[in-house]
């Protein structure tokens, strides 16, 4: 079963540089590190490495049904597993999508104050717009999304946003643009974009950046 060759885990697909941040500035949690390599091994067509991770996740969930780093990615493995069936015509893609969104929903609430947990539903939503065209996602989708992000980035904060790896602020502010887009918003999402090319110049970032300014008319 092949993937759509447009579906894209992240705005931008990082180099091993792009991961380095100043030490002690702001470190990912190394079990979302971890199961991101396993589950997104699934787009460069590993479906073996996938299928295990997705049960090591369902394992930890039977022991403990309220760990919220696993239902994160529990979510993230249904958002894919619809996406694959909606590739094949599946109809079930709908509903398993929509059991997706609440189960990144439930994990969210139970850690809402994690940015592993709610950057984590960020980028699975933004999985989503890839496999569903934007009249088929809900607009609170776009919203959680846009909110997530900000939330993120208030979080960093100035002081810390040059600091972090450019792989954190890059897909932060990539996803905010892509939802303020999606929502209307483009001066709000021109700006998340600029802000790219600032903070990250010379990059991957700047160029799909660059782009989807274009994209927007900018």
């Amino acid at each position: 079963m092949a993937l759509a060759p447009a579906v894209r885990a992240q705005f931008v697909y990082p180099k091993p540089e792009y991961n380095v941040s100043v030490p002690g500035t702001y470190e990912e949690d190394p079990f979302i590190v971890k199961y991101r390599q396993k589950f997104f091994s699934v787009f460069r067509g590993d479906f073996l490495t996938f299928n295990k991770a997705y049960e090591e996740i369902q394992a930890m969930l039977k022991k403990n049904p309220n760990d919220a780093r696993a239902l994160v990615w529990l979510g993230n493995g249904q958002t894919i597993k619809a996406g694959l069936l909606r590739i094949q015509k599946d109809p079930a893609n709908k509903e398993l999508v929509e059991k997706s969104r609440k189960t990144l929903d439930r994990a969210v609430a139970l850690r809402p104050d994690d940015p592993n947990i709610y950057m984590m539903r960020a980028a699975t939503i933004y999985i989503q717009g890839q496999y569903w065209p934007t009249e088929e996602i809900p607009r609170a989708n776009w919203e959680k999304l846009r909110d997530d992000c900000t939330k993120f980035l208030k979080f960093i904060g100035e002081d810390r946003i040059r600091k972090v790896s450019i792989h954190v602020r890059g897909e932060a502010l990539g996803e905010l643009g892509i939802a303020q887009a999606r929502l209307g918003n483009k001066p709000a999402a021109i700006a998340a974009f600029k802000r790219i090319i600032e903070l990250n110049p010379g990059t991957a970032y700047s160029e799909r950046a660059k782009k989807e300014i274009s994209a927007l008319g900018g």
